[in-house]
């Protein structure tokens, strides 16, 4: 039935192009994210040493062009572009070689949404993401996952009795340049969200993510966990080693204006224990302050100052982990 849904899309979009549509409609927005941060990586005589400086946090620009193709489907044209502040430079702040954070072509109307292009991933979605609420450059780390990537062919499913599928594949960002696939299945019903996901990376290691995801919302609090597994052809401790895991646990209580947050994490060959607290303060419904602590017990997202390579390349082992300090501004337009 699902592949029915697909092969749908091409012939709804030429019956609907023929008839008479709405104006296009368009959306120029931003979010600038800024934080003066103090870092201290565990091991001193390493590549650096403590700092204070600057880092940008994932600031962004985007346009969306959107049009209503019949009562009942609409395309969409979205683009995203990073922009790191401290650096000048249009780029991410932790993979300065991605100039793009979203570059997509969407469909959507009674059968889901499929999209080709770049965007946040199916498994990410469902997976990572219910736990990847921290407001700093020091959010997202604590996965095995990949966030966006290019040459994707995205695809969900409406929404049944709170049931959704969501499928993803993309080309050559697998390993050794193999497509790469990912299903997801989600149920989300008064509050609760129930999420299971494989990010399939293939490969000669045949690497394998396996993911489970609960969330809750209930009033001020929020409470959100995830578990991550490789399932792989690679013996021993390493990264992507088959019984490899990672495991989430994040609270969240708002009261007005105040928003706090704690996660604990335990992600093998990346960071390993991790702990992040932070507080929100939302001055007006487009500005907001926030104060984060980041400790990780080995290497992940600890990286020099105002990186000038991708992340990955900063990021030593040897720096053995260490401690952050945060506090910032966002602005969203």
């Amino acid at each position: 039935m699902k592949s029915q849904a697909v092969w749908q899309f091409p012939l709804i979009l030429a019956a609907a192009i023929t008839t008479p549509v709405k104006a296009l409609e368009t959306e120029l927005y931003g979010s600038l994210r800024l934080q003066a941060e103090y870092v201290e990586p565990d091991n001193l005589s390493n590549n650096f040493n403590d700092y204070t400086g600057l880092r940008d946090a994932y600031s962004r620009l985007g346009l969306k062009l959107s049009q209503e193709l019949s009562d009942d489907w609409s395309a969409l044209f979205h683009l995203e572009l990073p922009i790191d502040i401290p650096n000048l430079d249009i780029q991410d702040p932790w993979d300065q070689e991605e100039p793009v954070r979203i570059l997509k072509l969407q469909l959507t109307g009674p059968l889901g949404s499929i999209w080709y292009g770049q965007d946040w991933m199916a498994y990410y979605n469902n997976i990572a993401y219910p736990v990847d609420y921290f407001s700093s450059y020091y959010s997202g780390f604590a996965t095995f996952t990949s966030f966006r990537l290019n040459r994707t062919l995205y695809y969900a499913t409406p929404s049944w009795n709170g049931l959704q599928v969501t499928l993803a594949s993309s080309k050559d960002n697998g390993r050794n340049h193999n497509r790469r696939n990912q299903y997801t299945l989600s149920y989300n019903n008064q509050g609760l969200t129930l999420a299971a996901g494989i990010d399939d990376i293939g490969g000669s290691g045949d690497q394998k993510i396996m993911g489970l995801a609960a969330s809750y919302s209930s009033g001020p609090w929020y409470l959100a966990a995830k578990y991550e597994r490789f399932d792989s052809n690679i013996s021993g401790n390493g990264w992507a080693a088959d019984g490899t895991d990672a495991a989430n646990a994040l609270v969240q209580y708002t009261s007005g204006k105040h928003t706090l947050r704690a996660m604990l994490a335990d992600v093998d060959n990346y960071g390993e224990s991790i702990f992040h607290a932070g507080w929100d303060y939302q001055i007006q419904d487009d500005l907001k302050f926030f104060v984060e602590y980041y400790q990780e017990q080995e290497t992940a997202a600890i990286a020099d100052s105002r990186q000038t390579t991708s992340g990955g390349d900063n990021s030593d082992p040897a720096n053995s982990g260490g401690q952050a300090i945060t506090m910032g501004i966002r602005f969203d337009f």
